[in-house]
């Protein structure tokens, strides 16, 4: 009996704790169904990125925390992240050249969406350098050199009176540098240079050796050496100038020309032209060296300018 009787208390336990976890687990169930009416995963946060006086596009949103997402501004600054739980976050933004205002914002999401969390953006001034230099022809500044930049941020410019020259504006990086003006060679030919954070200055050129000219510069109203074409002869054939030295031919006769070379060969650094009676034409002289020049009309007629260095001979002769 006693045997028997516990097996049944024991059958009847087993009986009842079955219930008595189902019951458990019902009642459970019901507790999860009252409550399924929250926001959990429908909430937002949203706002604005200007940059005054307009909304600023292309930013890159991030928002972080309870969830981790990111989201790019419109055309009119605006930005929104969806379906968010209830939590802590923080939107930061940014894009390439600009400050925020704040850098970032925390929040906090409890049952309801956050609008107007909105950030100010500021344009960052480039940080930019320069090279620069000077191109000379024996000793003084030559004006009119092209100097072509090439590397990071190709660019030209061209020397001023002084022989001077910048360039700009130049991000980090490497460089070349190189002068050219016709009838001219230059010393170096160009210059490799590294652009790191600072400027770079004395970026010299120099004309090489030799006679060289520039043709037909405009005739100054002094400060010239003086040659008169007549009677089929140069006065004075031979004259003697400092560098960068300008001589004036002024033809009193019948055409003639100032052609530079050996008779009857031009050697093609200048020539005037046909010269009318009355006419004038100026050269510009650089280095140091003799240039022959010779009328091509009148191949005997023949002449010469010496570039010395010094202080020049005005209307002198060279025998």
């Amino acid at each position: 009996m006693k045997n028997g009787w516990l097996r049944g208390v024991s059958f009847g336990s087993f009986v009842l704790f079955a219930i008595v976890v189902f019951a458990g687990c019902g009642g459970s169930g019901g507790g999860g169904g009252g409550g399924g009416g929250g926001d959990a995963g429908t909430l937002s946060i949203s706002g604005v990125v200007t940059s005054p006086p307009s909304g600023l596009s292309g930013v890159t949103m991030t928002l972080s925390g309870a969830r981790s997402a990111t989201a790019i501004t419109d055309a009119s600054g605006n930005y929104i992240f969806t379906g968010l739980d209830n939590g802590s976050y923080t939107v930061t933004p940014s894009r390439t050249g600009f400050t925020f205002i704040p850098t970032s914002t925390p929040l906090i999401v409890s049952g309801t969406d956050i609008p107007g969390v909105n950030f100010t953006a500021t344009p960052v001034q480039a940080v930019t350098y320069s090279i620069s230099g000077q191109v000379t022809s024996n000793g003084s500044g030559l004006s009119g050199v092209t100097m072509a930049l090439t590397g990071a941020s190709p660019a030209t410019a061209i020397t001023d009176a002084s022989g001077n020259y910048t360039f700009t504006g130049l991000d980090n990086g490497g460089y070349t540098v190189t002068p050219s003006r016709t009838g001219f060679t230059f010393s170096p030919t160009s210059s490799p240079r590294t652009v790191s954070g600072t400027d770079i200055t004395a970026v010299n050129f120099a004309t090489t050796a030799g006679p060289s000219a520039l043709i037909v510069v405009p005739c100054p109203p002094s400060g010239t050496t003086d040659v008169t074409i007549q009677d089929n002869s140069f006065t004075p054939d031979n004259v003697t100038i400092s560098a960068n030295g300008i001589v004036k031919w002024t033809n009193n006769g019948t055409t003639h020309t100032v052609t530079s070379g050996t008779t009857p060969t031009p050697d093609g650094k200048f020539s005037s032209g046909n010269l009318g009676t009355g006419a004038t034409v100026c050269v510009q002289f650089f280095g140091i060296g003799t240039a022959q020049y010779f009328c091509s009309i009148h191949p005997t007629m023949t002449g010469s300018v010496t570039h010395s260095g010094i202080a020049p001979c005005l209307g002198c002769w060279d025998y």
